[in-house]
């Protein structure tokens, strides 16, 4: 029986959408991660990864909702990047609502969107995604650019999401550790110093970067018997910062 709501008025639709980042260690360089869509609207054109909420209901006789049991947004989030592209994640932080009128051809659907930062991995299409790949974002976005208007490289509203995915990715690195998400758990000063002139586009000296981030005292240093020295995130430090209502300053004049 089909469930009855009894809602004088009309229902949006929810989904979520995610913008991933990775950074390559061997080019240096920042990626994102999308999908090649498989049904549509938008079959074939390259996207975020997400979907609908899932929603469970049990009815009464009459067709009612008598229990009504959601995901979360962020439960959604989570499941369908896995089902789209096999990727597990462990930063994802929310980025925004977006409802433009239009976005969606389907009808009125008001979007979550969430960004997250990950060493890269393989990844795989599954569930309504042909095909999963991590794309040069800096490319992307030069695409999405010089699109004239009224057009849009990625499919939906996807573009602008990108565009503000970006800009928190931005503002947020210099005032959370989360640069060293895109890290493996061991990693060098050279490779943090490279992580943020990808993110942030300027360069930096190498002495009063090393300096700035050592400063911070969220990195402990690994015992090391050779020239090249390494370092990992203290994880327990930074989350006694946090709870303490200090930020951290990575501000680079």
């Amino acid at each position: 029986m089909k469930p009855n709501y009894g809602y004088k008025y009309p229902r949006p639709a929810v989904t979520t959408d995610c913008v991933i980042f990775g950074f390559d260690l061997k080019e240096s360089v920042l990626k994102i991660l999308l999908i090649e869509r498989g049904i549509e609207p938008f079959s074939g054109k390259m996207a975020l990864p997400g979907g609908f909420i899932q929603i469970k209901t049990e009815t009464d006789a009459d067709g009612f909702v008598v229990s009504e049991k959601n995901e979360t947004l962020y439960e959604c989030a989570k499941r369908e990047l896995c089902e789209e592209t096999g990727l597990k994640i462990n930063y994802m932080a929310e980025l925004g609502t977006f409802s433009t009128c239009g976005r969606d051809p389907r009808g009125v659907v008001i979007t979550d969107a969430y960004y997250a930062l990950v060493n890269p991995s393989d990844v795989k299409g599954g569930d309504d995604a042909l095909t999963a790949q991590w794309v040069n974002f800096h490319e992307v976005l030069e695409v999405i650019g010089h699109m004239p208007k009224g057009f849009r490289f990625l499919a939906f509203d996807h573009d602008e999401i990108v565009a503000r995915a970006y800009r928190s990715l931005q503002e947020q690195i210099c005032f959370e550790p989360i640069a060293f998400e895109l890290l493996p758990e061991k990693f060098s000063m050279t490779a943090v110093q490279r992580v943020y002139e990808e993110v942030l586009g300027r360069q930096f000296d190498r002495r009063n970067f090393a300096r700035k981030v050592l400063d911070s005292g969220v990195l402990d240093q690994l015992p090391h018997t050779g020239r090249n020295v390494y370092y990992s995130l203290n994880r327990e430090r930074y989350e006694e910062m946090r709870s303490s209502g200090k930020r951290l300053k990575l501000i680079f004049v």
